[in-house]
């Protein structure tokens, strides 16, 4: 009799914990979508207490709405700080070895939001993500052959790495080749 009220409070608070993730989740969900339709004030709102709370996404929102003055005044030195908030997040999870992070990892040093630019550092990072397989990884390193960016220029290389990219799901890389045949054409190698 003493270890079900225990049991039964136990529930309650698992129960508690997922409603409380599906609640973030779903605020994130929604603050994304009204940033896409830049309801920017909506998308701060529903963002800011989820990074204030460390969610990786919404940090790295956060130093968007900063960085652009979406819904907040622009204020680049607090972007860059949510940007490196994000990052350290983000390079935590890539060196625990999961690959989408090495991928956020390599996209933030590719751009310089909130870390020094280091397009060498990204494609070690890419090429570890396609390693475990993450078909985002090879859109992007194709992305850097194609542009000579931390690797020689390679645009053979690249549209070999799209493909592969393409072929396992990835519509950034279909939609990187259609760009890519545009400005050079499918036979020009």
């Amino acid at each position: 009799m003493f270890l079900r009220p225990r049991l039964f409070r136990a529930s309650l608070l698992a129960a508690a914990a997922v409603c409380s993730f599906a609640a973030r989740a779903g605020d994130l969900e929604d603050g994304i979508a009204a940033f896409e339709r830049r309801d920017f004030n909506t998308a701060v709102r529903l963002i800011a207490p989820l990074a204030e709370q460390g969610n990786t996404e919404a940090e790295y929102f956060m130093g968007t709405f900063y960085m652009y003055g979406h819904g907040v005044a622009m204020d680049p030195p607090q972007a860059t700080l949510w940007f490196k908030r994000a990052y350290g997040h983000w390079e935590a999870q890539a060196r625990a070895g999961n690959p989408q992070a090495m991928v956020e990892v390599a996209g933030m040093l590719t751009t310089g939001l909130g870390v020094t630019r280091d397009d060498k550092a990204a494609v070690d990072w890419l090429r570890k993500a396609g390693d475990l397989g993450n078909a985002d990884a090879w859109a992007e390193l194709g992305g850097l052959y194609v542009e000579g960016a931390g690797v020689p220029k390679d645009v053979a290389e690249g549209r070999r790495l799209l493909g592969k990219a393409a072929a396992a799901g990835s519509a950034r890389a279909s939609e990187m080749l259609a760009a890519l045949d545009k400005r050079t054409g499918p036979d020009d190698f």
